[in-house]
């Protein structure tokens, strides 16, 4: 039968800081410059901690360029400047075997075969 165990008690140190609770920690570096340390499994990443103000830079940059991302998201489908000879295609409502193939002005009813080729067929 399995023993029950409890995970080990924390042993606090007055000269160690304590264990980190999240992937984030801050410190102070040898010069006495802020750092803010991020591990993620065997990956540390020790980066100087930005000031309010940089903060507040970058935050406002980010909220620009999420602006300017929507407002280049077109809002009612994608314009396709393709010429009339390029195939597309779409599914068939009707059935979900069968694809529709637009060529120019024609639209035809098929199936994609083994080797990727389209095959016309009969409803």
């Amino acid at each position: 039968m399995a023993k029950h165990t409890h995970p080990p008690k924390t042993i606090v140190s007055a000269t160690e800081p304590p264990p980190p609770v999240g992937p984030m920690t801050q410190r102070i570096n040898a010069e006495g410059k802020a750092m803010t340390v991020v591990t993620l499994g065997n990956v540390t990443v020790e980066v100087p901690t930005p000031s309010a103000l940089e903060l507040e830079k970058a935050l406002a940059e980010s909220q620009r360029v999420s602006r300017a991302f929507a407002e280049a998201i077109p809002r009612h489908g994608v314009r396709l400047n393709l010429p009339s000879t390029t195939p597309l295609y779409e599914a068939d409502s009707k059935d979900p075997i069968l694809v529709i193939r637009k060529l120019g002005k024609t639209r035809t009813l098929g199936r994609f075969n083994k080797n990727g080729h389209f095959v016309r067929v009969k409803r």
